[in-house]
Formats: C-alpha cells, structure tokens, sequence
C-alpha cells in the first residue's frame, strides 16, 4: 500500500486499495462504506423505524402525542363505515334553537318554584349558584396579614429549658373525671394499660416515708461522683485512655539482637561479638553427632544398621489404620448386602407377581428336585402347615383312608394340639397330626 497525500486526505475507506488479491471480510451492503456509516443510520442520524407488524406493541410504552391509545389486540381491527352513534331526525318545524328555549322559567313565580325544590339538596347550600363555598368559619380581622396563625409558645426559649416534653405531653396532671364524676383513666390503666404518651406508671407508693420528695423528678441507682467520661469507649479502646501507663511492646529476641549490633547507642561502645567468650581450647562449635560415652559406629555397622529388638519389630500400623473414624474393619456379625431369601422383613398379606422376592416360603432345591406327590394334586406346604379343626383333620384322614378308632384319634389329636402350643384354640395342623403318628408308629413296632 502507498502512503500518499490522497490516501492521507481521503475519508471513506477503500477496501481495494489495500489488498486487492484478498476478499473483504463480511457482506458488503455499500460500496465505500465507512464506520461513521455503521454507526449512522443516515445522514440526518435519524433512528430506523419500527416495523409495521411491530409497531402496534410499542404503543403500550410509547405515547405518541395526539394519537389514540389502543390495545394491541385490535389494532388491526377496521373502523366500520358510516355514522357513529343513533341517527335522530328532527320533526317538522324543529330545530336546536326552538328544543333548548324553554328549559329554565322565565317567570318569576316559576325561578321560586325551582329554587325551594333545589334547596333541599345539601350541594345547594354549601355551594350557592355564582358564590363561594360556606363552611360556616369565622375568619378573625387582619388574620393571615396582620396577625400570625396560632399562638406563641416561646417554643425556642422552651426547647433551652427542655420544657418541649412537658407541654407536649404533660405528666403533672390528674386523670380527667368523666360527666358522672368518677375517675374512669384510672380504670382503664388497669384493664387496657391505657397511658398516655409520657406518662409515668404510678403505683401510688407512700413516698413520704421514703428520701424520694418527688418520683417525677428522682433518679434512682447510683451516681458517679467522678468525672469519667467515654468510659465503655476507653475500655473498648485503651489506647484512648491518657491515665493509663504506656503497653510494653514485645518483640522477638531476633529483632532485640538486630538492635543491639546495628544500632548505635549515644555514648556506648558498640559490642560487635568478638570479644573474649570464656571457651576452652578444646571447645568445639556445632551439635555433637553421638551422645556422650557412645563409641563412633564402624562400616560393618552402618552397613547392617545396629538396631535394637524393638526397633526391629514391624511397625504398629502396618497393614491397618490407627486413626479412629477410617478404619476400614467391619464389626463382628456383620452380614454385607441383602439376603436372597428375605427373612430379615415381614412377608406382605397379599402376594403379587411384580414382587419377585423371597419370603422363606417357597420351596427349596431338594422339593424342586423331588416335588411330593401331592403337588400334582395343587396341595402345597402351605396347606400342611395351615391350623385346622378336630372334625375337619378327622375327616381328612377318613378321606385319605387311615383307619383310626377315637382312642387313637384323640390320642394323636391331644399330642399335635400340645405339638403346636394351640391349647387355647385346640387347633393343629396336618404336618403336626402325621408327625404324631408315625411317632406312634414307631413305638408300636
């Protein structure tokens, strides 16, 4: 690019003169179009207007001055054609004129008759036709001109003697009686705590007996008889406090050594460290390496370190943790996880076949194996463990035809009810009643 007076002076830019050979950046709208041009709308920096499809929502927030406010949603809605309102046509021979002469009597006898109808309005005699409003108030001669409003009270020479508490609400007088002439404030002090503003609860004390001459105007508790003042903020603040001895500074006895070699005092020598120290001729500087009466360890030694037995032992936490709180030790008994069969929870009332969990009552590997016989039939475990009736067992057995006279039968009956803890009820179940006797059958042979 050639830096010249027409380059210098020219005042839009020109994208070809710079580098012809590579395309200009973005969308070109305008040829020769400036950056006073992107941020000018136009020459008379006059702002874009708003979309017609936008501009009926912009009428809720811009009021433009003699334009008729309409909402939005009948904005585009159209005038209807023709004449607003109810057309009227006048009668032969009417006109304006000739409707509004005759309105108001032109007699006097009528005007009277008018004005003893209106007068019973409250608007008529408060604000009179053609006169001012009458509030029925007695303005005083020169007052507001003349003569100030209210009454002098000498309210600076009263806030001075602090008095602006006192005639605003006075405490020193009595409780005002009522037209039956009892003491009704009093009354009312003791159902509703009916104070007035200022005023100091009396519990009618026998002051007389007492040094206090007059409540209003005792203080009670101590005095200060001394003329300390700010004392919380002094005490918050000791430094504020002249009376007070000066705080020692404490310093570190690195900085009280850097003071005492650096600094230099007013008619001291300045003690360098180098005078005599009292040491002897064997004395050695430094921490010694071994403790006194320990010989120097030897190479065998250092190389198979001369550890004692008990520095030999491993140590205490290795392979655990000593810290309370991460150890990673389960206590004893304890059972990780959910047991297949869940006998640690209540089996639900009514079984479901979504719940696919196991309660203990189904039947294990060996039944799946070798299923009785009575499975066929639909007769479960269930049904030999369910408590069942004297008749309803006898007839069961008469069904399955064991043979078993009444002496028998009650005497297996009696062990299953004693069996099963049922004495109460005197139920029992089938497994309990055929455990009884095969018992008996075994002691027969």
């Amino acid at each position: 690019m050639n830096f010249n007076a027409a380059s210098l002076t020219r005042q839009n830019y020109n994208g070809d003169t710079t580098s012809p050979q590579i395309r200009t950046a973005g969308i070109e709208t305008r040829l020769n179009e400036s950056a006073a041009d992107a941020l000018n709308w136009d020459k008379n920096n006059a702002r874009p207007p708003t979309p017609p499809e936008l501009r009926k929502y912009r009428t809720l927030t811009q009021h433009i001055p003699g334009v008729r406010l309409q909402h939005y949603g009948a904005a585009d809605d159209k005038a209807p054609e023709g004449t607003f309102g109810v057309s009227t046509k006048p009668k032969k021979g009417e006109d304006v004129p000739s409707q509004l002469t005759g309105v108001f009597p032109t007699s006097e006898l009528g005007r009277w008759h008018l004005e003893e109808k209106e007068s019973i309005y409250a608007s008529s005699k408060l604000e009179p036709l053609g006169k001012g409003m009458q509030r029925g108030t007695r303005i005083p001669d020169g007052l507001g001109t003349t003569k100030a409003f209210g009454m002098r009270i000498d309210a600076q020479e009263k806030d001075k003697g602090g008095q602006i508490k006192h005639v605003m609400f006075p405490t020193d007088q009595p409780p005002v009686p009522d037209d039956e002439g009892t003491q009704t404030h009093s009354l009312y002090l003791r159902s509703h705590g009916d104070y007035m503003p200022g005023e100091q609860r009396r519990r009618n004390y026998d002051w007389d007996s007492t040094q206090v001459q007059d409540p209003a105007q005792h203080r009670f508790g101590l005095t200060d008889k001394d003329s300390y003042r700010e004392g919380v903020r002094k005490a918050l603040q000791p430094g504020l406090d002249q009376s007070l001895p000066a705080a020692k500074a404490v310093i570190t006895k690195l900085h009280e050594d850097h003071k005492l070699t650096n600094v230099d005092q007013l008619g001291a020598v300045k003690k360098l460290g180098t005078g005599d120290r009292g040491l002897g001729p064997d004395h050695a500087y430094g921490m010694p390496s071994l403790k006194a009466g320990m010989r120097e360890p030897g190479v065998d030694e250092l190389f198979k370190l001369n550890l004692t037995l008990e520095q030999q032992q491993p140590d205490a936490d290795l392979g655990k943790s000593l810290r309370e709180g991460y150890r990673n030790i389960a206590p004893e008994g304890r059972t990780f996880g959910v047991p297949s069969i869940r006998t640690d929870i209540p089996k639900p009332a009514k079984a479901s076949v979504s719940n696919m969990a196991n309660y203990g009552n189904e039947p294990d590997a060996f039944q799946l194996l070798r299923p009785p016989r009575s499975v066929v039939q639909g007769v479960g475990e269930q049904h030999y463990l369910q408590l069942r009736g004297k008749e309803e067992v006898r007839s069961i057995a008469r069904e399955a035809e064991i043979v078993l006279s009444d002496e028998e039968f009650n005497t297996l009956w009696n062990m299953s009810v004693d069996a099963d803890g049922e004495q109460a009820s005197g139920r029992a179940c089938l497994d309990t009643f055929f455990r009884a006797r095969h018992y008996m059958l075994g002691r027969a042979t």
